[in-house]
């Protein structure tokens, strides 16, 4: 009897040439799984260990930010009148948009993969045994640790709009008449808007994940199948669709100081304002994978029994593998993510005079508008920590006949995956349009006054699809199986 141990594709025999005669040296005839139709395949390679996602975009991403300033500052004076106007503007405008798609997410630290040992014990036909003949002996294919892989398909839009045209006009009209119009202006307007849209989640830290080991004296058997474990792997993020953020800004501040024959008129305007406009939308992101978790597959021992004094079997399945322990689940969303804000700020502040007459008006307005948004859809929840999940031990001996062996495919820990189908919009209006007017007769005196502090934010927070988060410290295993002499079973799982 000969005996060769198979791992990664490697074979660790070194056949001697055969002779004319088809036999060794030894009178053993040639090794059987040189013949690559005895044997499909012979793996338990493939393992991977914290690596990055893989990230995709199909689509476009556009920011084109729009700003018009267009000030005004006029000044009129008549015979023996006089006319004065200042204007003074600080005007800060980023438009910022920070938007990421289908970025793939980083690979965790410290993982471990590993195939489990395959052990084939035969030889050729006559009075030795029989050929293992197995169609699949799989231990490899282990993940852990990985980052999950980022989709995005469709449009991530950041189009933003600034209207800023103040107006300032002094016009003094008529004899030893005067007309002063003062404005001032602080403006900031940021507009930002943070879009995050198929991202998939990290991988987790120290998490583990093995192929069980495999031997087998047998024939026949179509799979073995102990490896496929996972552990602490990132979900991956699915996003199709839209993610749009219009905001739009009219900021026109009108000041008007108009004085007739022999009055006076004085307008006064100062404002400070902040326009933000922020937005934050999150679509189809992976939960990110747990950490010191670990997924094994179970050991396989068989010995199979046909007639003849030669040895195999006929098992058409045997797997203990597929186990999953604290991986992040998956993000979908399907939809459009739309946060539209528009604000028009338009204050107007008049003074007239008459004729020996005094007319003096006066606004300060603080203004803050925010409008801020933050929407989330689809997003796959996070993988517990501490968990383990294994196929239990398989030993199968002098038996025939089973279609099934099954004590794998168990999940601990892991995070839900969040599904959305639809349209998440966030739609914000404000329209502030203060007007102070003081308006003199012959011979008389108005005053008008107005002071505004206005804060505006109508924020909107929208979660739809979301996966729930596994739990830590859980532990799920599959049985022991041992099967004796049982040809006829057909199922034990």
């Amino acid at each position: 009897m000969n005996f060769w141990q198979m791992s990664d594709g490697i074979r660790l025999h070194h056949q001697q040439p055969p002779h004319h005669d088809g036999y060794d040296g030894q009178g053993v005839r040639d090794v059987a799984w040189l013949d690559p139709s005895l044997n499909s395949a012979i793996g338990t390679c493939y393992n991977g260990a914290g690596d990055g996602g893989y990230g995709s975009f199909v689509g476009a991403e556009m920011h084109p930010p729009v700003a018009s300033f267009d000030r005004l500052d006029a000044g009129h004076g008549d015979i023996q009148s006089k006319a004065d106007t200042q204007q003074s503007n600080a005007v800060h405008s980023n438009q910022h948009a920070g938007q990421v798609a289908g970025t793939g997410g980083n690979g965790g630290s410290h993982n471990a993969t590993a195939g489990g040992d395959v052990s084939a014990l035969h030889s050729g036909s006559g009075s030795g045994y029989s050929w293992l003949d197995s169609i699949m002996i799989q231990s490899g294919a282990n993940q852990a640790g990985n980052g999950g892989d980022g989709y995005s398909y469709g449009g991530v839009i950041h189009a933003s709009l600034l209207i800023y045209q103040p107006i300032n006009i002094a016009v003094a009209v008529g004899y030893g008449s005067s007309a002063h119009a003062e404005q001032t202006n602080n403006v900031s307007i940021d507009q930002s808007a943070v879009q995050i849209a198929g991202v998939g989640g990290n991988g987790g830290n120290g998490n583990a994940a093995s192929g069980g080991n495999v031997g087998s004296s047998s024939s026949g058997a179509d799979l073995i199948a102990t490896g496929g474990n996972g552990a602490g792997n990132g979900g991956d993020g699915y996003f199709f669709g839209s993610l749009v953020n219009a905001p739009v800004v009219i900021y026109h501040p009108v000041n008007i100081a108009v004085a007739g024959a022999g009055g006076t008129a004085e307008a006064t305007q100062s404002n400070t304002v902040e326009i933000d406009q922020s937005a934050v939308q999150i679509a189809g992101v992976g939960g990110n994978g747990g950490n010191g978790n670990a997924a094994g597959g179970g050991n396989v021992s068989m010995l199979g029994h046909t007639s003849g004094s030669g040895y195999g079997g006929t098992d058409s399945l045997i797997h203990t593998g597929g186990d999953h322990a604290g991986n992040g689940g998956d993000g979908y969303f399907y939809g459009g993510l739309v946060h539209a804000s528009f604000a028009i700020y338009n204050p107007v502040n008049i003074a007239v005079a008459g004729y020996n007459s005094n007319a003096h008006a006066f606004q300060a307005n603080n203004v803050q508008l925010d409008q801020f948004s933050f929407q989330m859809a689809g997003l796959g929840g996070n993988g517990g920590n501490g968990n383990a999940a294994a196929g239990g031990n398989v030993f199968s001996g002098f038996g025939g006949g089973s279609n099934a062996i099954a004590t794998g495919d168990n999940a601990a820990g892991n995070g839900g995956s969040g599904q959305f189908t639809g349209s998440m919009i966030d739609v914000s209006i404000a329209i502030y349009a203060p007007i102070n007017i003081a308006i003199a007769g012959p011979n008389s005196t108005a005053e008008a006054d107005q002071i505004n502090n206005v804060m505006f934010d109508q924020s909107a927070v929208q979660i739809a699809g979301i996966g729930g988060y596994g739990g830590h410290g859980n532990l799920a295993l599959g049985g022991d199986v041992a099967t004796h002499l049982l040809s006829e079973l057909h199922l034990i799982g």
